[in-house]
C-alpha cells in the first residue's frame, strides 16, 4: 500500500478515485492500495500525473507493507519522501544503482588568451549516458539526478571518473578542472570525501586539481562553504568560481572564497557583446578578479567576436568551440587569430 502525506490542506479531486484518508480525523494522510493489474510504478504515474504540479513537491510518500493495520509506525515516517522522488526512482531503476559505468569524461582545452592561444590546463566535463537512450546531455542528466536526490552520487561518479582518466592520459603539471557543487562541499568533510581521498592511489598531485565550484543556486552558508574550501586548499587543490555573472551575488562569494580562478559565464560574454551596461559589468568582474588574485577563464569562447572582446578586457584564459572540442583523450588546442 502507498501511504502519501499532504502537508497543505488542498486535497486533489483525483485521490478519491484512487485511494481514501487513512483516518477519518484527518485528510493530511491518504492510503491507496494496489488497483489489480497496476504496478507501484503505473500508481505512482498515475498519481503524479493527476496531480497538481505546484503540490506535488508537498506531498511525501512511502510504499508500506500490503497487510498494513492502519496503525502508521513512527520509524515509516523517516523513509517518506516526495511523490515526485519516488516516481523519478521507479521509473529510472538505474540512477540508484552504480553510475561509474555511465559516466565518460572528456578534456576540454583552457588556453592562454594571449598570442596563438598556448596550452594552460583541461577541464573535464563528463558526458553521460542513459541506460536506454544512450548519450544525454549534462544538463538533462543532472536534473534526472536531482529529482531522484542522487545528485550528490553522480557528481562523485563524475569526478572519480575524471581523475582517474586524468590519471591515465596527462604527466605531472597540467592543471585539470573538476566540477564540484556546494551542497556536497558543505555536507562532507574533504579529508574523508573519496572524490578528494583518491589521488595518491591514482599518482595525482592535488596541485595539479582546481575544484571548480559549480554556483547553482543560492549557497546558504557562505562562511561554510569558504571554510570547506579552506580544507581543500590545505590538501593541495586549488579553487576555482564557476558561472560567474549567471546569477546571485558572485562578487561577495568572489571576494570570500578568493578563488585561484574565476570562470565567466558565456551568457555574460555574450550581453557584453550587445550592451553597453554587459560591458561595463564584465569589465567590473575581470578588474575585481585581478583584484583578488584570480586568473579569469572565458567560458564558451564560439567566436572572434567573443575572443577580441576578452582579449581587450584583459581575460588570462579561454575554452570553447574557437579552442577545441571536448574529446575522450586530450588533443592540442586550435590556434587562436593573433590579437588585432
Amino acid at each position: 500500500m502507498l501511504v502519501v502525506r499532504l502537508c497543505g490542506d488542498t486535497v486533489p479531486k483525483s485521490w478519491n478515485r484512487w485511494g481514501r484518508p487513512l483516518t477519518r480525523d484527518s485528510v493530511h494522510l491518504w492510503a491507496f492500495p494496489l488497483p489489480a493489474g497496476m504496478d507501484l510504478a503505473n500508481l505512482v504515474r498515475a498519481l503524479v500525473l493527476e496531480t497538481p504540479h505546484d503540490l506535488l513537491e508537498s506531498c511525501l510518500a512511502v510504499w508500506i507493507n500490503p497487510d498494513f493495520d492502519g496503525r502508521l509506525p513512527i520509524s515509516v515516517l523517516d523513509e517518506l519522501e516526495p511523490l515526485s522522488v519516488l516516481h523519478t526512482r521507479l521509473h529510472e531503476p538505474w540512477i540508484m544503482g552504480e553510475l561509474g559505468k555511465l559516466v565518460h569524461p572528456g578534456f576540454q582545452p583552457v588556453v592562454s588568451l594571449a598570442g596563438s592561444g598556448r596550452l594552460f590546463g583541461y577541464q573535464m566535463p563528463c558526458l553521460l549516458e542513459h541506460p536506454d537512450r544512450g548519450e544525454i546531455s549534462g544538463p538533462e542528466f543532472y536534473l534526472l539526478a536531482r529529482h531522484a536526490r542522487r545528485l550528490e552520487a553522480v557528481e562523485q561518479a563524475c569526478q572519480i571518473a575524471a581523475l582517474a582518466r586524468r590519471s591515465e592520459y596527462l604527466p605531472t603539471g597540467v592543471p585539470t578542472f573538476i566540477r564540484a557543487f556546494p551542497r556536497s562541499l558543505l555536507q562532507h568533510d574533504p579529508r574523508r570525501h573519496p572524490s578528494y581521498t583518491c589521488l595518491e592511489r591514482l599518482g595525482v598531485n592535488p596541485r595539479d586539481i582546481v575544484i571548480e565550484v559549480a554556483d547553482r543556486g543560492q549557497v546558504d552558508d557562505i562562511d561554510a562553504l569558504i571554510n570547506s574550501c579552506g580544507v581543500l586548499r590545505s590538501m593541495g587543490f586549488r579553487i576555482a568560481l564557476d558561472e560567474v555573472g549567471a546569477g546571485m551575488g558572485h562578487v561577495g562569494l568572489m571576494v570570500g572564497l578568493e578563488p585561484e580562478f574565476i570562470w565567466l559565464d558565456r551568457g555574460l560574454i555574450e550581453h557584453a557583446r550587445q550592451s553597453a551596461t554587459g560591458g561595463s559589468l564584465l569589465e567590473g568582474l575581470v578588474a575585481t578578479a585581478r583584484g583578488i588574485g584570480a586568473a579569469t577563464v572565458a567560458d564558451g569562447l564560439d567566436d572572434a567576436g567573443s575572443l577580441g572582446l576578452c582579449r581587450e578586457l584583459g581575460v588570462d584564459f579561454g575554452q570553447g568551440d574557437l579552442v577545441g572540442p571536448c574529446a575522450q583523450v586530450p588533443a592540442a588546442p586550435c590556434s587562436l587569430p593573433p590579437p588585432a
